[in-house]
């Protein structure tokens, strides 16, 4: 159940930034429950969902997770006890790993990516086709501004 529920009674309009805020916490609770409903901790899934696009070496996977190295090796060797992960030699690098998902692996990062899609895309249901792409041409203008900001 959300944090916020009921909270819209006391004002029909937010700002904008509390507004990004409020739908964030929605998307994280989303996040968090479908990561649970998996079998995964909302790191495992996360991790899953970047390797399932781009498997990656254990230092670019924890720069973009923002992990540490002894972190993001207890995370990948849980989730290769769980069968979820395997890791190899780097090509590029025999000092590093690449972490790749296994089938089972994929699988579980495409039902957790389907599922959210369909909690997002739930939420967003109440917006004209014309509301959604305006919507999404703003958030890409954030998130790239975000982006290339880091």
């Amino acid at each position: 159940m959300s944090l916020w529920k009921g909270d819209m009674a006391k004002s029909q309009r937010l700002a904008a930034g509390p507004a990004l805020i409020r739908v964030s916490s929605a998307v994280a609770e989303h996040y968090e429950r479908i990561s649970s409903d998996l079998g995964m901790t909302t790191q495992q899934a996360r991790m899953l969902f970047v390797l399932h696009r781009r498997p990656t070496n254990m230092l670019g996977l924890g720069s973009v997770l923002g992990v540490g190295k002894s972190t993001m090796t207890g995370v990948v060797a849980r989730m290769e006890r769980a069968g979820l992960v395997v890791r190899s030699a780097d090509p590029a690098d025999r000092r590093n790993f690449v972490v790749v998902p296994t089938d089972r692996g994929a699988e579980v990062a495409e039902e957790f990516e389907r599922r959210l899609r369909d909690e997002v895309t739930r939420m967003l249901h109440i917006l004209k086709s014309s509301e959604r792409e305006t919507f999404a041409a703003l958030l890409t203008k954030v998130i790239m501004a975000e982006e290339s900001s880091s």
